[in-house]
């Protein structure tokens, strides 16, 4: 498993790195990473944007829209929100590794004293508020399955960038997004910041497996930088439907 790290703090860019290693890494090596983005709304593929996202608010909010490759709804993300990524072989039942996944997230938030659980296909939440949402794709040889976790996020950007999707939130007696939704930081004892969290977070996931910390290198970066400004990077594949 290669553990991989990069600074950046745009979306597309990590996107690209994630679509990259989903498509040319060998095919017996794991990959996870941990990552942040500035305040960015992340749209699943199939998404309208205008019907996702309060575009008015978002332009005046300097807040980036950009749409990933795997399904699912729309989430708001910014510096308080820790992103995680993990590339596995794909299997004939890749079910099992988004449940793998979240598992290990729970198991990990658990070491940190944080009682959390899997709600449906893809939220983990707590005392019954949502605080991780993941998805899936396949490329190649590998399934992606990525996903992210409020730790200190600001939720009333959150609530307002984002417009509700009313099938869902009324049948489960949900008045609005924002009591939908909680951060990990007032259920963690200790007086974590995100850093912190981002490095207790690492240290569970990766305590019981071979890995290596791996940087991206130049030729590898050309790559990425070309799928970034033909895809992620591009305003066009943002707002494509």
């Amino acid at each position: 498993m290669i553990f991989v790290e990069n600074d950046s703090i745009d979306a597309a860019f990590h996107f690209s790195v994630e679509e990259y290693f989903t498509r040319y890494v060998r095919k017996n090596v794991p990959v996870i990473m941990l990552w942040q983005a500035d305040k960015t709304v992340m749209l699943g593929n199939n998404q309208v944007a205008s019907a996702e996202v309060e575009l008015d608010f978002a332009k005046e909010s300097g807040i980036n829209i950009v749409r990933r490759s795997s399904g699912g709804g729309a989430i708001y993300t910014d510096m308080g929100t820790v992103l995680y990524t993990v590339i596995e072989p794909v299997t004939d039942d890749i079910k099992s590794n988004r449940e793998a996944v979240a598992g290990e997230i729970i198991e990990a938030l658990g070491k940190m004293g944080v009682s959390a659980v899997r709600e449906g296909r893809n939220d983990i939440l707590i005392d019954g508020c949502k605080i991780s949402g993941f998805a899936q794709y396949t490329s190649g040889e590998h399934v992606c399955t990525h996903g992210s976790l409020l730790f200190n996020a600001d939720l009333d950007t959150l609530t307002k960038v984002l417009i509700p999707n009313e099938t869902k939130l009324k049948p489960k007696g949900i008045a609005s997004i924002r009591s939908r939704v909680t951060n990990i930081k007032p259920y963690i004892k200790a007086n974590f910041t995100v850093d912190d969290f981002i490095e207790n977070l690492k240290g569970h996931l990766l305590s019981d497996k071979n890995y290596m910390v791996y940087k991206i290198n130049t030729d590898e970066l050309a790559k990425i930088n070309t799928i970034y400004n033909n895809k992620y990077g591009n305003r066009e594949w943002s707002y494509k439907i």
